[in-house]
């Protein structure tokens, strides 16, 4: 992984990304998955419960890991509200040296990264597998590529695996009673190497043009004051173009709280970039994710997202930020809010160019 740095947008490619008299990538390849040996199966239990350092299938150029979770067995109590992300108290995906890509934070960051930072995915709250109850099931997608290639990983070196890790919650965390059986079956998923050429003998792009681009999945944390207290949150998660912003809210007992009181002021250095009422921020976020269809906002939720869809030629660019930027949300506790200090989590997606960008994945 490149050390991280600061890119202007005006060094995009041309656009089909490939050459002249050459097929483009994405035309000659196509997607790819492969089961991977660590399948993980474990009864939860009142600890937390680490499976780290499982390698990835090396081949192919990656675009994430995919979770298939299971489980049987269990029975009673009542679902708490991040049942089933809960069943991960931390998932992470780590680079050939050891450096992360997608950072350590718990499952249910990363299902509102996948529904809020991949909406083409759909809702994976309303997909065929998820259920939240005393049988967690879901499908989570730890997934670097952002789409069409952009972000996408060489994983070509079998000397140099890049690995993923759990830590498995706890059944109070999700809710349970008696205990079920978790099974977590990861895949591989990849675009796959082309041939050297055709059935007509043109060549073929080799490499994914979107290996010009490298993401990572950051998350921290900052105490959420009480009740009509300042909150002044500055995060220290800048260096890259970001692409994506959710801020989390939660209370003493972890209940995710619409606890964000009118305004929202959101700067950049001296730059205002907003002063929004919830609501008016919520009606941002349903204008921008409205064709996805992904279903009611969660409570204690606020999404602030900063890239281009361009099928609805509807989006912002992405954010530059240098490691010198200040990048701060201020608001007070609703009055009334209860059960605090509380937590307010920052998860952020960004981007590293690490080469000429073709136009048609700059700043998806």
């Amino acid at each position: 992984m490149p050390a991280m740095g600061v890119s202007g947008g005006s060094n995009a490619a041309p656009a089909d990304g490939g050459s002249l008299g050459q097929n483009a990538f994405w035309s000659v390849s196509n997607w790819y998955a492969e089961k991977m040996p660590t399948v993980i199966t474990a009864t939860l239990s009142a600890a937390q419960q680490q499976f780290t350092n499982n390698n990835v299938n090396p081949g192919q150029f990656l675009r994430g890991v995919r979770l298939l979770v299971r489980s049987t067995g269990g029975s009673g109590g009542t679902a708490t509200a991040d049942n089933p992300g809960a069943l991960f108290q931390s998932l992470e995906l780590d680079n050939v040296d050891g450096a992360n890509i997608m950072y350590p934070m718990g499952g249910y960051a990363y299902l509102q990264g996948q529904r809020y930072f991949r909406p083409w995915l759909g809702d994976p709250a309303a997909s065929y597998d998820f259920a939240a109850g005393a049988n967690p099931s879901m499908t989570l997608f730890v997934q670097p590529e952002i789409r069409h290639t952009a972000g996408v990983l060489s994983n070509t070196d079998s000397r140099s695996q890049y690995k993923w890790g759990a830590t498995l919650g706890t059944l109070t965390q999700l809710g349970i009673t008696t205990a079920p059986t978790v099974t977590v079956t990861p895949y591989m998923d990849a675009w796959a190497q082309p041939d050297a050429q055709d059935l007509q003998g043109v060549p073929n792009q080799p490499l994914p043009p979107g290996l010009n681009l490298q993401t990572i999945r950051r998350h921290e944390t900052q105490p959420l004051l009480s009740a009509q207290a300042d909150n002044v949150f500055v995060s220290h998660l800048t260096g890259n173009e970001i692409r994506g912003m959710i801020l989390i809210l939660r209370d003493s007992n972890n209940a995710r709280q619409d606890y964000a009181a009118d305004p929202i002021r959101w700067t950049l250095d001296n730059r205002n970039l907003g002063t929004l009422s919830p609501d008016e921020l919520f009606n941002w976020m349903s204008n921008f994710y409205a064709d996805w269809q992904l279903g009611p906002r969660p409570t204690g939720v606020y999404v602030f997202p900063r890239f281009f869809n361009p099928g609805d030629l509807l989006g912002q660019g992405w954010l530059a930020t240098t490691n010198a930027t200040k990048l701060q949300w201020e608001f007070n506790t609703a009055t009334g809010a209860a059960n605090l200090p509380g937590t307010i989590e920052l998860i952020t997606d960004e981007v590293i160019p690490v080469g000429p960008i073709p136009s048609e994945l700059d700043h998806i």
